[in-house]
């Protein structure tokens, strides 16, 4: 595996990598890779003849003064066992020098679900996203379904920019629990966790519900709700929302699929949890989901 220590270096390997004419599977990331992001570098490296993995705490989507804690060595070792070739490593200065100035702007949608939480979050998510897509220039972009949203919104802005590359969906990986792989969960002791896995509950409930023919939305949420059990966090929404525009209809739509979504919060650590349910298989037996072994963080394997 090459690392590669800044754009100007990358750049320059990349012009290779086009020419050589192999395929290119890209994987962006904010650091502190974990097994989700193992599989989801295991699945690039599959279908790719190269993988191109990025590292970079992106500081338009992080509050202000945010410390992203990551180990860049440990990062580079787990990226060179699940197969990425390449890992690319920015900073600050590189990606926002003082006089950036581009921003994605796509409306009301960035103000819905997480952005609903943290207001700037999608807007310069999904602008580093694209940002770091149209510099790898990769045959296939690969992106968990742990972050719906995120997703989401960078499949809109590919197809709106029209840019070259085809979005490969991953699964949300998950302990047995229901919790997903998730760098804050990692160091929470085993009550919070618990109360971590009753969002899980909650989303197979409002999932239960729907499939049992339930359409009427604020019943849905209503039995989730009754499913969480929480201490150290509070509810931030229970939402259902339609994967076009994250809108949330009073009336669960009969075709066009659906998002259930739950965000908690102990007031340091924001989790985002949902389902994205496009088919009537992923209504009647759940979405699908890549399953550990382990039932929680820590758990021997």
């Amino acid at each position: 595996m090459t690392h590669l220590l800044s754009l100007n270096e990358a750049r320059l390997v990349l012009r290779d990598l086009h020419r050589g004419g192999g395929s290119i599977g890209s994987v962006h990331t904010l650091g502190a890779l974990h097994e989700g992001h193992a599989r989801v570098i295991e699945l690039a490296a599959k279908e790719n003849d190269h993988v191109v993995v990025s590292v970079y705490p992106n500081k338009a989507q992080l509050a202000p003064g945010t410390r992203y804690a990551y180990d860049l060595d440990r990062d580079l070792a787990l990226a060179s066992a699940s197969g990425a070739t390449h890992v690319i490593h920015a900073t600050d200065d590189e990606m926002y020098p003082p006089d950036y100035g581009t921003f994605l702007d796509q409306g009301e949608k960035t103000k819905r679900l997480d952005g609903t939480v943290v207001p700037f979050l999608f807007r310069g998510m999904i602008t580093m996203c694209i940002r770091w897509i149209s510099f790898v220039r990769p045959t296939r972009t690969y992106w968990g379904l742990k972050d719906i949203g995120q997703t989401l919104l960078v499949r809109r802005a590919v197809t709106d920019l029209m840019i070259d590359t085809e979005i490969r969906e991953v699964p949300c990986v998950r302990y047995r629990s229901g919790i997903p792989i998730s760098s804050r969960l990692l160091k929470l002791d085993r009550g919070a966790l618990e109360e971590i896995a009753s969002v899980h509950r909650a989303l197979e409930a409002a999932r239960t519900a729907v499939a049992a023919g339930e359409r009427r939305s604020d019943v849905v949420l209503a039995r989730a709700r009754e499913e969480l059990r929480l201490r150290t966090f509070r509810l931030c929404y229970a939402k259902l929302a339609e994967p076009a525009e994250l809108t949330e209809p009073e009336r669960v739509p009969d075709r066009g699929g659906l998002i259930v979504h739950f965000v908690v919060t102990n007031g340091v650590i924001n989790h985002f949890d949902g389902f994205l349910l496009r088919t009537d298989e992923d209504i009647e037996k759940g979405p699908p989901t890549i399953w550990l072994e382990q039932r929680f963080p820590g758990d021997a394997a």
